[in-house]
C-alpha cells in the first residue's frame, strides 16, 4: 500500500529562500549518504488561502510505510541531519505532516 507524506512548513518571514536552500542540502545529502529517496513534489499556495510569500508544501510518496519509517530513521539517527534540524529551528514557524493512503 503506497503511502504518501505531505508537509506543510510555514517559514518565518524572510525565511523562505534560507528554507528553501536547506529543504535542498537536505534531499541532496540524503540522497548521497542514504541512496535515491523517493520522487519530491514541492508547492506553495497561489488560490484558495495559504501564505505564498511564506509557505511550502513538500509531498513525499513511498512504496509502503517500511519504507517511510526506514527512511526516518535512519536520517533522525544521523548526526549530520541533527545538525541541519537545528538549522530549521532558527526559519520554520509552523510544520504540519499529513500522512494518505495513495488510491489506485
Amino acid at each position: 500500500m503506497k503511502v504518501m507524506m505531505r508537509e506543510i512548513i510555514g517559514f518565518l518571514p524572510g525565511k523562505m529562500a534560507e528554507g528553501m536552500k536547506l529543504l535542498e542540502e537536505s534531499f541532496a545529502f540524503t540522497n548521497k549518504k542514504y541512496g535515491p529517496i523517493p520522487p519530491v513534489r514541492k508547492y506553495t499556495p497561489w488560490l484558495g488561502g495559504g501564505n505564498a510569500i511564506n509557505t511550502i508544501i513538500v509531498e513525499v510518496e513511498f512504496n509502503d510505510l517500511t519504507q517511510m519509517a526506514e527512511f526516518f530513521e535512519k536520517t533522525a539517527a544521523d548526526p549530520e541531519m541533527m545538525e541541519t534540524m537545528a538549522k530549521w529551528e532558527a526559519i520554520v514557524e509552523s510544520d504540519k505532516e499529513e500522512l494518505y493512503i495513495v488510491m489506485p
